[in-house]
């Protein structure tokens, strides 16, 4: 078995993926995985850029890319102004001022988006998309309370798996851990195979001592998305954790093979070299 050191190092990464998973519901915006190419409803809640491990380094602080789909288009922030004739704020749309918000988002300018969503919805005050941005902003800037309160909004006005996803991680925040399932459950119920619900059901089942469960909603994630490394480690440290010592270690070998270069590979390695020597002194 693994020491208390050891076991503690496997729970802290194990913890350390969730997040990574919870950003991608925010960059899938609240559409199925296909759909994601094409359209963004949500800024990630966090500042990496894929449900990639490596992205869930310790530069966690810098400031986030435009997500995929979230481009302005003809829209020049330069000239976007109160009193521009040409792109006057009281003329756009919704979805203009969420372009807005989300390119001042991605320049790290969190006061100037956050003044834009709440301009946005003083005129479209029923806009889930706008209430899930800005809810999504807020769970990136750890004001979790904010988070809950907008992305129930969001909610109440249009039902969406990626909002919920975020949902459930901003409950989470507050350790509503069974709240937090039962959002994640209601996200597979409308699209059984959207990874991040997958993704993060997986780590909250393991949170709450469902290993199985967990294993299981690791399984589906690979079944949807086998060429995504974060699911193989996670799964790793559940059939380690089950006793299935041999098959943990292969998980981990794929991990390593499929993870880019980085802090979370090089974690990988080091675990991998522990669990082998575990392996070989119990034989």
């Amino acid at each position: 078995m693994l020491d208390y050191r050891q076991e503690m190092m496997m729970h802290r990464y194990l913890l350390a993926l969730f997040v990574a998973a919870a950003m991608a519901a925010g960059i899938a915006g609240c559409k199925s995985k296909s759909e994601a190419k094409t359209k963004t409803a949500a800024p990630p809640p966090v500042t990496a850029a894929s449900t990639d491990p490596s992205a869930a380094s310790k530069n966690s602080s810098s400031p986030p890319t435009l997500p995929p789909g979230a481009k302005a288009g003809p829209l020049d922030l330069s000239k976007v102004g109160p009193h521009d004739e040409t792109y006057a704020h009281e003329s756009l749309s919704a979805d203009k001022w969420a372009e807005v918000a989300l390119m001042y988002q991605a320049k790290g300018q969190y006061g100037e988006a956050l003044s834009t969503l709440d301009q946005a919805l003083a005129h479209y005050p029923e806009s889930a998309h706008l209430y899930a941005i800005r809810g999504a902003l807020w769970l990136q800037l750890e004001e979790y309370a904010k988070a809950v309160a907008d992305l129930k909004k969001s909610l109440e006005l249009q039902e969406d798996p990626g909002v919920r996803v975020n949902y459930a991680e901003a409950l989470r925040r507050f350790n509503r851990k069974n709240e937090a399932l039962e959002n994640l459950d209601r996200a597979l119920e409308d699209q059984p195979d959207y990874f991040p619900a997958l993704f993060n059901r997986g780590v909250l089942r393991y949170e709450l001592g469902d290993n199985e469960g967990a294993l299981a909603d690791f399984n589906k994630a690979i079944e949807v998305d086998p060429e995504a490394a974060a699911p193989y480690f996670n799964r790793a440290a559940v059939l380690w954790l089950l006793g299935k010592k041999k098959e943990a270690i292969a998980d981990l070998d794929t991990f390593i093979a499929k993870a880019p270069k980085g802090e979370w590979r090089d974690t990988a390695k080091d675990l991998r070299q522990t669990w082998q020597e575990q392996l070989e002194a119990d034989q």
